[in-house]
């Protein structure tokens, strides 16, 4: 309110602090979509990706040391204007329109349906309603208050984010088992930022292309250069972007980082887009998900008042003021009702071309980071060599410029459609498109320059050394702030490309415990007997020849999905999965389908550890597809089946009662109960993400309730890992006795208890390809059961015993 009567609009009355505008600059480029391609990229791929961060220093530098003593002493308030001094009104139109259309599409349509999106996933409302909350907010103080706002409000939120996302860095740490634990699970080429033979991040792909793209974005783009022409003078604009150089060493700690810890805790997700709403949901306590809420807000909104800012000022300065009003002075209350309209002009434009994006292709965010790449080289070869090269005219700029939008449009559309018209296999990637498409623009440039003349509206610019600091002590410790920060950025390299070498592996986790284990039940020097399901099984009252199982007190195991030889050594051992009652088709081949089960508590929960070996994952191996029976069975609603797919089921009858009917089915309430983890979906991260999902009965409203309360109270938890080679995965999964175990009205198992006896059955699915379980239902192949007969196993009075002993099992002389 302070900026809304006096202050300029655009350049902040030209008093911004070098904090202010560091800190900008960096809220300014960290979107929602950077942080969904960020994190998803990182889980896929590791560090890699951090190339993008700590490559942008370089870039800065050229910013701040080569083009800032440029604009600043032009006394320039746009881009364009500077390519308007050079080149003259044709290219000064031309680049104009241009930059207001990258800015709704890049910075204000995208990254607003990507924020609304999120932040509809968060809160369950409606994509338009997040939307138009959210350009609220960022509307109302850009109109009011204009640049000065932005950056004031930008800079706070940086400390915003900074701090939300080391927060979730912590604690996804504290998951892991800090970072003896991460180096230990997470493979060593996830530290690797140098990788020759990526595939995701070429190496010498991005050593070509990433400089085309870094000069456009950090040194042409007038979302990013607006900070500083708001500065007071050329020292205080050049620390600002040291400011933000050093800043950006910040990404890959807070925002890369998060997305390895959460492979290492659930590796096997296929949309890696979903993996960041899935850790902030299933790891981070309720009032912390209301801070990420409000750091991806604040994401969202220091991109998106900075995109408003920009489209405003380009309009009002560079189509306004010499087309429309043909040049006159206009008065700064002129200026500052025109900035306004337009502000709400774009903020309009923004909404539609947001919702629109609702019904495009998927992998948006894949999309729009490609999408950048395609935009550079026409800027890029505009600057670098319309600027630094005198012989460059204005038709070589103009039809260079034109026909290089054109040519690198087409390219990529077709390269993202994968359309190649029969001509090659495939599209290189695209950091050697973006180099191939600068180098073919520059050469239209220089070719058309070579053989036309200057015009007259020509103007060169002044030489670097006679715009460049002359403030020596001013300048040489700015210099000497960059030679620092080369230094710290060499030493990050060095010690990332140690921890590659040298750090340990998700291969030392056996592929397959069941058979280390069967044959050695006593390792090390534990003296703790190990049962296993080969006991002799004890015959229920019903005379069904149930089986039964002892379960007993053991240590707490480290609760992350990895299930360690000495973890459950202590626990109850079920071997034999592969001949568990069938429901489909009998397991022929082990390695088709095998595994093991523990069972132990530890006096606060009851822990199921499962290791199963699968040789074809269902969404991994093979093609998603459906059942006929139910086209829908994929739905997180009570009309989707959670067990349509590779998983396990636990099914318990605290109460340890039913009738003598045949068909009685569980209640779905703390007495008696099925759920299912699934490897390819679950209820806190959508389909991709494996976890827990609500089970059966789901007919009923009260128990669809009641699982999705203990879900999300985190009363059951689940760990999924699919395992390195995908020949299987592993599951941990803990259950809170209250509200889950009831064995009477109000009264919940307790380890203080005599020996209780409740009723439980496990089942494990395989689902491979649609062919094999011809015949079956949703043509699933293998369904397998520890109790109960087929088309009965769901009954409670099929179900086996599970004795809860509260204390460890007893020594036996044989054992020692």
């Amino acid at each position: 309110m302070r900026q809304a009567k006096n202050a300029s609009l655009f350049v902040g009355d030209k008093s911004v602090g070098f904090a202010s505008i560091g800190m900008s600059i960096w809220g300014t480029n960290i979107g929602p979509s950077f942080l969904i391609a960020s994190f998803g990229a990182a889980y896929s791929s590791g560090m890699l990706i951090a190339n993008f961060e700590w490559f942008a220093w370089i870039f800065l530098l050229i910013l701040g040391m080569v083009f800032t003593p440029f604009y600043l002493k032009s006394n320039v308030t746009t881009i364009p204007q500077i390519i308007k001094r050079r080149f003259g009104d044709g290219m000064y139109r031309l680049l104009s329109i241009y930059s207001l259309i990258t800015i709704v599409i890049i910075w204000l349509g995208s990254g607003l349906y990507v924020g609304g999106l999120l932040f509809s996933q968060f809160t369950g409302w409606e994509l338009w309603q997040s939307v138009l909350l959210l350009l609220i907010i960022a509307t109302s103080f850009t109109i009011v208050g204009g640049l000065a706002a932005v950056i004031a409000t930008d800079a706070f939120q940086t400390v915003l984010m900074i701090v939300g996302m080391a927060a979730l860095t912590l604690i996804g740490l504290y998951e892991v088992g800090g970072i003896d634990g991460l180096m230990a699970k997470a493979p060593a080429e996830y530290w690797r930022l140098i990788d020759f033979d990526s595939e995701s991040v070429p190496w010498m792909s991005f050593v070509l292309g990433y400089p085309i793209m870094g000069v456009w974005f950090w040194c042409t783009d007038q979302t990013i250069v607006q900070r500083v022409f708001a500065s007071k003078d050329v020292p205080t604009a050049q620390k600002g972007i040291l400011l933000a150089a050093v800043l950006k060493i910040l990404p890959p700690f807070i925002f890369i980082l998060p997305g390895i810890i959460f492979y290492v805790l659930q590796p096997g997700i296929e949309n890696t887009d979903g993996a960041f709403i899935a850790m902030v949901s299933e790891y981070m306590p309720i009032g912390f998900r209301g801070l990420m809420i409000a750091v991806l807000m604040a994401a969202l909104i220091s991109t998106l008042d900075s995109g408003l800012n920009s489209f405003s000022t380009i309009f009002t300065l560079d189509i306004y003021q010499p087309m429309i009003k043909k040049g006159k002075e206009l008065s700064g209350k002129e200026v500052r009702l025109i900035g306004r309209i337009v502000t709400l002009a774009a903020s309009a434009l923004a909404f539609v071309w947001a919702l629109a994006m609702e019904g495009m292709a998927t992998n948006l965010f894949e999309i729009f980071q490609t999408l950048i790449a395609f935009l550079a080289p026409p800027l890029t070869t505009l600057f670098l060599v319309g600027l630094l090269w005198k012989r460059v005219t204005t038709a070589g700029a103009t039809y260079g410029f034109v026909l290089g939008c054109i040519t690198c449009m087409t390219v990529g559309i077709c390269s993202i459609n994968g359309q190649t018209f029969g001509l090659f296999e495939q599209w290189p990637h695209f950091l050697n498109l973006t180099f191939i498409l600068f180098i073919v623009t520059s050469a239209i440039t220089i070719g058309i320059s070579l053989v036309t003349k200057h015009s007259a509206d020509e103007e060169f610019l002044p030489k670097f050394k006679d715009v460049a600091n002359t403030d020596s002590s001013q300048n040489k410790s700015i210099w000497r702030g960059w030679l620092i920060l080369a230094i710290v950025m060499v030493g990050l390299y060095a010690g990332f490309e140690y921890l590659a070498r040298n750090a340990g592996n998700t291969s030392d986790i056996p592929s397959s415990l069941s058979t280390e284990l069967s044959s050695s039940p006593s390792t090390g020097s534990s003296t703790k007997k190990t049962a296993s399901h080969s006991e002799p099984l004890t015959t229920n009252t019903d005379g069904l020849g149930l089986p039964e199982v002892n379960v007993y007190r053991g240590e707490t195991p480290t609760f992350d999905g990895f299930i360690d030889q000495n973890e459950y050594q202590d626990a109850t051992m079920l071997t034999g999965i592969e001949n568990w009652n069938p429901q489909f088709s009998a397991v022929s081949d082990p390695k088709d389908l095998s595994g093991t089960v523990w069972i132990k508590h530890d006096g606060e929960y009851l822990y199921f550890a499962f290791d199963i070996v699968d040789n074809l994952m269902y969404g991994v191996d093979t093609p998603r597809w459906l059942p006929q029976e139910n086209p829908n069975a994929h739905e997180l609603t009570r009309e989707g089946f959670p067990w349509f797919g590779d998983g396990v089921e636990v099914l318990i009858n605290a109460k340890n009662s039913f009738s003598q009917e045949d068909g009685e089915l569980n209640k779905g309430n703390g007495h008696s109960w099925q759920m299912v983890v699934s490897t390819h979906k679950s209820r806190l991260g959508g389909v991709g993400v494996a976890g827990l999902l609500e089970g059966e009965e789901r007919s009923m409203l009260s128990a669809w309730n009641n699982y999705q309360k203990w879900i999300l109270n985190k009363d059951m938890e689940a760990k999924v890992r699919i395992k390195p080679d995908s020949k299987g995965y592993t599951v941990e999964w803990r259950i809170r006795p209250d509200p889950c175990l009831e064995i009477s009205p109000g009264e919940f198992w307790s380890a203080d208890m005599p020996v209780t006896k409740m009723g439980l059955n496990l089942a494990v699915a395989d689902l491979d390809n649609e062919n094999e379980g011809a015949g079956n239902w949703g043509n699933f192949w293998h369904e397998n059961w520890w109790s109960g007969e087929r088309d009965k196993r769901t009954w409670l009075k099929q179900w086996g015993t599970m004795v809860l002993h509260g204390k460890t099992q007893p020594i036996s002389t044989q054992d020692i």
